[in-house]
């Protein structure tokens, strides 16, 4: 999925709005996806990103970025984070799909920006209303992009330039309401990502389960429809490879 400037903003807005006031409400909740953090800390992580990539995209800026975003003020940390789903979401909508930009992967557009957005906001909106109680359905197509966008990304690259290690088996994933496939399978330390067709092949482990469902193991997060049939131990090596 490609996701179009003006959706990719639009859904950036609501959303990461819904998810500062979430956190707002109840603003020492645990996070139990990020422990030692509280749903403030979630909020101010959140938008100290949101921030970051809206200066980038700003300034069409093709080196990284040198100057910090610096922190909320104590007594407004959540005016703050407001403010920074405003500023990425006009950076987004401004910045075009096709348009030059530094990221710290082999995709280098406006484009990556959206759609790595989008998905921070996703993962992060469920961690806070698990905090705050109980968590929406994600959108079987946003979390099957997830998915995709997680293996392109978050298992492939550290915004730190740090070295991954994949685990040394391989690992089949089946979305069971998009009926989206991707397999995974590291050679010499690089991931080979199959999709489709090009995913259906024996591997070590299997995870099966909707899209969601597979979206949150992939980052982590507890995912009990998510099914691993074959080698256990691989299947969680592989879910704890993304950061």
């Amino acid at each position: 999925m490609e996701w179009e400037q003006e959706t990719a903003a639009e859904f950036v807005r609501r959303e990461g709005h819904r998810l500062v006031d979430i956190c707002a409400a109840s603003p020492t909740a645990p996070v139990a996806a990020c422990p030692g953090w509280t749903t403030t800390d979630l909020a101010v992580h959140t938008a100290t990103v949101y921030r970051r990539v809206a200066g980038i995209c700003t300034a069409r800026s093709t080196e990284p970025p040198s100057t910090p975003v610096g922190s909320p003020p104590e007594d407004a940390p959540f005016e703050w984070c407001h403010a920074g789903v405003e500023l990425v979401a006009d950076s987004l909508g401004a910045i075009g799909v096709d348009e030059p930009v530094w990221t710290w992967t082999d995709r280098h557009d406006g484009g990556f920006y959206q759609r790595r957005m989008i998905h921070e906001t996703v993962v992060h909106l469920w961690d806070a209303e698990t905090a705050a109680g109980a968590a929406s359905p994600i959108d079987p197509a946003v979390a099957a992009d997830g998915v995709d966008e997680v293996m392109s990304v978050g298992m492939r690259f550290r915004s730190s330039g740090a070295a991954i290690d994949y685990p040394g088996g391989s690992i089949a994933l089946l979305a069971t309401d998009t009926g989206h496939r991707w397999s995974l399978a590291a050679v010499d330390g690089v991931l080979g990502i199959g999709r489709g067709e090009a995913a259906i092949t024996a591997t070590d482990a299997t995870l099966t389960g909707p899209a969601e469902a597979l979206l949150l193991a992939m980052w982590g997060r507890p995912a009990p429809q998510a099914e691993a049939r074959g080698d256990a131990e691989i299947a969680a090596a592989w879910c704890a490879v993304a950061p």
